[in-house]
């Protein structure tokens, strides 16, 4: 009788060491989606007066949600690599357009403004998704405005 009550045992801590052993394999193979923004399109010359289409995507996984996500753009450039504790105001862009800034929009997820220009010149400009305490930027890029 004690034979079998050990057996019994054994093999119950053998199955639950097992269960242990697959569920730490898994933890090991599951990575976290990483957190970015990326421009996808955007216009190399826009015309005064005339609005320019800006995309981009903000991947993340799918549990997360941004409140804001815009175009930050100036006159400015500000080139140098952003971090995630870089928010908005530490940035010399002074200008946002506030169609996805005050929300909640699940991600990963793509987003598309259309923005107008009225003085000539060169603009510089960034994406930016702020993600639970983590401000996301892509890289700089700039376009002309033209008559």
């Amino acid at each position: 009788m004690f034979y079998y009550a050990f057996l019994t045992v054994a093999v119950f801590f053998l199955l639950v060491y097992y269960n242990y052993q697959k569920a730490q394999l898994a933890l090991k193979e599951t990575r976290p989606s990483p957190l970015s923004v990326e421009l996808v399109s955007y216009p190399e010359s826009i015309t005064v007066g005339g609005r320019g289409s800006f995309f981009w995507h903000v991947q993340s996984s799918p549990d997360l949600s941004t409140s804001f996500s815009t175009i930050y753009w100036g006159i400015e450039s500000s080139s140098g690599a952003l971090t995630k504790i870089d928010s908005p105001q530490a940035v010399g862009y002074p200008r946002f357009q506030s169609d996805f800034t005050n929300g909640r929009y699940g991600l990963p997820n793509d987003f598309d403004l259309r923005i107008s220009f009225d003085k000539l010149g060169r603009i510089f400009f960034r994406a930016y998704a702020k993600v639970g305490d983590d401000h996301l930027w892509s890289e700089e890029r700039s376009f002309e405005v033209v008559k």
